[in-house]
């Protein structure tokens, strides 16, 4: 049995190993407080990926990333879905109502991660939603985000 449990662990730590991370110098701390103090909140999630989307850092919980959503469009997505579906591709924007009475709203902001002045391209994208009766429209989310991550490092 504990064989058995050894070697679960070794795949499952040699699988994590594999997944995309955070670029070196990125401080993973700094860049939680920076994008909370941005945009933080229960309602709120931003993903960094690599170029196919995969997930490389998640600022929010769970749930938030994981809920499905209006994506402005028609249809609805969640956060996990529209950075594989964004990932690499030009920034954009938007935001709309996001409960039938009106009260609530999404903001959604994805892109590029900005490379900082000096620093290599790092070839990373990232998605950031804010939704609730307050949540603010998806410019605002963007511009506020961006300035985290050069907070950050980036």
């Amino acid at each position: 049995m504990r064989a058995a449990l050894a070697t679960l662990s070794l795949l499952v730590l040699g699988l994590t190993a594999c997944g995309p991370k955070l670029p070196e110098g990125i401080d993973e701390a700094q860049l939680s407080e920076a994008v909370g103090r941005a945009i933080g909140g229960p309602n709120t999630c931003v993903l960094i990926g690599d170029a196919k989307g995969r997930q490389a850092w998640r600022g929010g919980a769970y749930v938030s990333c994981a809920r499905n959503l209006p994506a402005c469009d028609g249809t609805t997505t969640t956060t996990e879905n529209a950075l594989k579906a964004w990932a690499g591709k030009p920034a954009r924007f938007v935001s709309c109502p996001s409960s039938a009475d009106g009260v609530n709203s999404v903001g959604w902001a994805m892109g590029p991660v900005p490379t900082g002045e000096g620093k290599p391209p790092r070839n990373l994208s990232y998605v950031a939603m804010m939704e609730g009766d307050r949540a603010l429209p998806g410019r605002e989310v963007q511009e506020r985000v961006e300035r985290a991550f050069k907070k950050a490092g980036f």
